[in-house]
Protein backbone atom coordinates (compact mmCIF):
# COMPACT_ATOMS: atom_id res chain seq x y z
CA UNK A 1 0.00 0.00 0.00
CA UNK A 2 1.46 3.35 -0.99
CA UNK A 3 2.12 6.00 1.64
CA UNK A 4 -0.28 8.89 2.16
CA UNK A 5 0.46 12.56 1.59
CA UNK A 6 1.36 14.88 4.45
CA UNK A 7 -0.77 18.06 4.29
CA UNK A 8 2.17 20.20 5.45
CA UNK A 9 5.17 19.07 3.36
CA UNK A 10 3.06 17.51 0.55
CA UNK A 11 5.30 14.40 0.52
CA UNK A 12 3.84 10.90 0.31
CA UNK A 13 5.50 9.61 3.47
CA UNK A 14 2.77 8.67 5.98
CA UNK A 15 2.38 4.88 6.30
CA UNK A 16 -1.07 3.27 6.35
CA UNK A 17 -0.66 2.21 10.00
CA UNK A 18 -0.09 5.81 11.06
CA UNK A 19 -3.02 7.01 8.90
CA UNK A 20 -5.21 4.43 10.65
CA UNK A 21 -4.09 5.77 14.04
CA UNK A 22 -5.05 9.29 12.94
CA UNK A 23 -8.52 7.98 12.11
CA UNK A 24 -9.03 6.72 15.66
CA UNK A 25 -8.42 10.07 17.36
CA UNK A 26 -4.65 9.75 17.85
CA UNK A 27 -2.02 12.36 17.05
CA UNK A 28 0.61 11.22 14.55
CA UNK A 29 3.83 12.81 13.29
CA UNK A 30 5.03 13.16 9.72
CA UNK A 31 8.31 11.24 9.34
CA UNK A 32 9.51 13.75 6.73
CA UNK A 33 8.83 17.16 8.29
CA UNK A 34 7.87 16.22 11.88
CA UNK A 35 4.48 17.97 11.72
CA UNK A 36 1.84 16.95 14.27
CA UNK A 37 -1.19 15.61 12.42
CA UNK A 38 -4.61 14.25 13.26
CA UNK A 39 -7.73 13.24 11.37
CA UNK A 40 -10.20 16.00 10.53
CA UNK A 41 -12.43 16.05 13.64
CA UNK A 42 -15.76 16.76 11.91
CA UNK A 43 -15.21 14.00 9.36
CA UNK A 44 -14.13 11.60 12.12
CA UNK A 45 -17.28 12.40 14.09
CA UNK A 46 -19.43 11.63 11.04
CA UNK A 47 -17.48 8.43 10.46
CA UNK A 48 -18.01 7.32 14.03
CA UNK A 49 -21.76 7.84 13.60
CA UNK A 50 -21.53 5.24 10.83
CA UNK A 51 -19.59 2.85 13.10
CA UNK A 52 -22.22 3.19 15.85
CA UNK A 53 -25.09 2.84 13.38
CA UNK A 54 -23.60 -0.36 11.89
CA UNK A 55 -23.00 -1.83 15.34
CA UNK A 56 -26.52 -0.93 16.49
CA UNK A 57 -28.13 -2.24 13.30
CA UNK A 58 -26.43 -5.65 13.37
CA UNK A 59 -26.48 -5.87 17.16
CA UNK A 60 -30.22 -5.27 17.42
CA UNK A 61 -30.82 -7.59 14.49
CA UNK A 62 -28.92 -10.34 16.34
CA UNK A 63 -30.83 -9.57 19.52
CA UNK A 64 -34.24 -9.64 17.82
CA UNK A 65 -33.55 -12.85 15.90
CA UNK A 66 -31.77 -14.51 18.87
CA UNK A 67 -28.86 -15.58 16.68
CA UNK A 68 -25.17 -14.74 16.25
CA UNK A 69 -25.31 -14.71 12.44
CA UNK A 70 -25.89 -10.93 12.01
CA UNK A 71 -22.78 -10.29 14.10
CA UNK A 72 -20.80 -12.22 11.50
CA UNK A 73 -22.24 -9.87 8.85
CA UNK A 74 -20.93 -6.97 10.93
CA UNK A 75 -17.30 -8.03 10.38
CA UNK A 76 -17.03 -7.17 6.64
CA UNK A 77 -19.04 -3.98 7.17
CA UNK A 78 -16.68 -2.91 9.97
CA UNK A 79 -13.62 -3.74 7.82
CA UNK A 80 -15.08 -1.72 4.94
CA UNK A 81 -15.61 1.26 7.26
CA UNK A 82 -12.00 0.92 8.44
CA UNK A 83 -10.77 0.84 4.84
CA UNK A 84 -12.78 3.96 4.00
CA UNK A 85 -11.46 5.61 7.15
CA UNK A 86 -7.84 5.01 6.14
CA UNK A 87 -8.31 5.86 2.46
CA UNK A 88 -10.41 9.00 2.66
CA UNK A 89 -9.88 10.56 6.11
CA UNK A 90 -8.37 14.02 5.55
CA UNK A 91 -5.51 14.97 7.86
CA UNK A 92 -5.29 18.25 9.74
CA UNK A 93 -2.11 20.00 10.83
CA UNK A 94 -1.88 20.70 14.55
CA UNK A 95 0.11 23.53 16.05
CA UNK A 96 3.55 22.61 17.34
CA UNK A 97 3.72 22.08 21.07
CA UNK A 98 5.31 24.87 23.01
CA UNK A 99 7.99 23.79 25.45
CA UNK A 100 6.85 23.83 29.05
CA UNK A 101 8.47 26.52 31.18
CA UNK A 102 11.03 25.18 33.62
CA UNK A 103 9.49 25.16 37.11
CA UNK A 104 12.87 25.33 38.87
CA UNK A 105 13.91 28.75 37.57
Amino acid sequence: MKPYKCPKCKEECIPAKEKYKAGIWQVIHCPQCGARLCGQPWVMAAGYVLYVWAFAWFGFWAYMEHTWEPLLYLIPVWLLLDLLNVRFMPLSILRARKPKPDAHK
